[in-house]
């Protein structure tokens, strides 16, 4: 006789929970940002090795000048993946030297740790607002 019925339980009878949540969204923000160091590198790099190629500037020129927005957004989104990254990097911190270690006290430091991120995000965004849209270098 046999029975049709899973090997193993499937992710959707599971109740998402903050803490797994978080601990995704962490990883994910970690792999964000070392891709975009990945990236800065090589686009400083590759700037270092054609400053006399004069189709780099026309590049250049037209990253700047027509898609001001998406580096705007690109550059604020790395703000809040950074933010979000170290405060719950300073939470871990926090674990490993033995506070806030109760169920409790878990879910609590997690909202804690999500408005500091947004808080220090929205800080810095308010910051580049205020020096006239130039991303600050």
């Amino acid at each position: 006789m046999k029975i049709n019925r899973p090997l193993s339980p499937h992710l959707t009878i599971y109740k998402p929970q903050l803490t797994s949540t978080f601990s995704i969204f962490h990883r994910i923000s970690g792999a964000f940002l070392a891709t975009m160091v990945l990236f800065s590198i090589l686009f400083f790099k590759i700037g270092d090795l054609s400053l006399t190629f004069y189709h780099f500037y026309q590049y250049f020129f037209f990253l700047t000048f027509y898609l001001n927005w998406f580096i705007i957004s690109l550059v604020n989104f790395t703000l809040l993946a950074l933010c979000y990254h170290m405060s719950n990097g300073v939470r871990h911190l926090l674990w490993d030297l033995g506070f806030f270690l109760e169920l409790s006290k878990v879910y609590t430091s997690g909202i804690i740790m999500l408005f500091c991120a947004a808080f220090l995000a929205l800080l810095n965004i308010i910051r580049q607002h205020w020096s006239n849209g130039q991303i600050p270098y």
